[in-house]
């Protein structure tokens, strides 16, 4: 095999967008449809964020592997930043990995360009497949350690449809898998009942918003959570990057923050994204992030049953969160929720600040859910 290096490898810039989206949507990753979609995505990504104004002005957009005028692989970047005892850490979130299949040799050079960044403290790469997870560990990166990451906690909210999903999914026709699913939800409902498998809790302080009710009492809960969280890196979430990062989206106009007020203060929100799988007729709730005042468990409580009825209000078939620190998440298993290993383990980091490694080696430093780097961006 040749050792030649094929193409030039540059920084990718807001001028490179439609050539990017027209890259990557032919390689079938789904990409914003019509320029002013795509104008609109990128400049978000890198124009328009928030976490730009924490970041040295050359900070990396991401690369481009160009050979003979044409784009033949890129490496998207997301600048955002964390706070670490009230100190900012300024993160670089990989977006949108991609390369020609006759360019793959160039792959460890992508990849230097990202994990050899000198003006961020930490690279994360959230949504790793099996082929990017190796990669992450070839360059000095690292699993999350959060507990329990690797596991998607559900509730089943519609079970004749999360069956028939279920059975598609295994092959079955539609008419064969509705029929087995109208079967099969008879027993489902009865258990998931005699067990309890669905989160109680009283709702008369729950509210859901979009994100034009994002307001300052986010900025609050904000922070008084950095202060109570000492030794935790945390995404920022202030209402400006709350909602910088959720109108990302195509779905944008469907995200709802579910309020939990109490005395004049926000005590506490969960925010719910649709991510249906059309393929199996699956309808699917996401909580993308849950972030508590003290991490209260009767507010905990509410949040969920609210998001489980909210769920079942827009005819969902199941209810889904991934992450959350240990004990946050030790109260989400008193709601009983099955549970399903992912497919491969997505999220990988590497520090490049000196101090950075041995603090984020442990486990209770992060405070992870589907909020950090891209995940409820796919």
């Amino acid at each position: 095999m040749s050792s030649e290096q094929k193409g030039a490898l540059r920084a990718a810039t807001v001028d490179d967008a439609p050539a990017i989206t027209d890259f990557l949507a032919a390689l079938g990753l789904v990409m914003p449809d019509g320029p002013e979609a795509v104008i609109r995505h990128w400049r978000g990504l890198w124009v328009d964020n928030p976490a730009l104004a924490h970041h040295a002005k050359d900070v990396a957009l991401g690369w481009v592997l160009e050979d003979a005028g044409s784009i033949k692989g890129f490496f998207g970047n997301i600048p955002q930043v964390s706070w670490l005892d009230g100190k900012p850490v300024l993160i670089s979130s990989a977006r949108a990995w991609a390369l020609d299949a006759d360019y793959r040799t160039e792959t460890p050079r992508l990849c230097e360009a990202f994990f050899g960044q000198d003006n961020v403290d930490v690279v994360l790469i959230s949504s790793a497949n099996p082929p990017a997870g190796k990669r992450c560990l070839a360059f000095g990166g690292s699993k999350m350690p959060q507990p329990g990451y690797g596991d998607i906690l559900y509730w089943v909210v519609d079970a004749p449809g999360f069956l028939k999903a279920a059975f598609r999914k295994k092959g079955k026709g539609p008419f064969v898998a509705g029929m087995l699913g109208l079967l099969g939800s008879v027993p489902l409902d009865f258990s998931m009942r005699l067990a309890g498998r669905r989160p109680y809790g009283a709702l008369d302080k729950i509210t859901p918003v979009g994100l034009g009710a994002v307001d300052a009492a986010f900025d609050d809960l904000w922070a008084r959570r950095k202060k109570q969280l000492p030794g935790v890196m945390l995404a920022s979430r202030d209402a400006a990057t709350l909602k910088w990062y959720f109108s990302l989206g195509a779905a944008k106009d469907d995200v709802r923050f579910l309020r939990f007020d109490e005395g004049g203060d926000l005590k506490g929100y969960a925010v719910l994204v649709r991510e249906d799988a059309p393929a199996i007729g699956l309808k699917r709730m996401k909580i993308a992030d849950l972030f508590i005042d003290g991490d209260d468990p009767a507010v905990l409580k509410s949040l969920l049953a609210g998001a489980y009825e909210y769920a079942m209000a827009k005819k969902c078939h199941v209810l889904e969160v991934i992450g959350l620190p240990q004990g946050v998440r030790a109260e989400v298993m008193k709601t009983k929720p099955m549970s399903r290993p992912m497919a491969t383990f997505p999220f990988f980091f590497k520090a490049l600040s000196p101090g950075l490694a041995d603090t984020l080696a442990a486990p209770e430093s992060w405070y992870v859910t589907a909020y950090d780097g891209d995940t409820s961006l796919i």
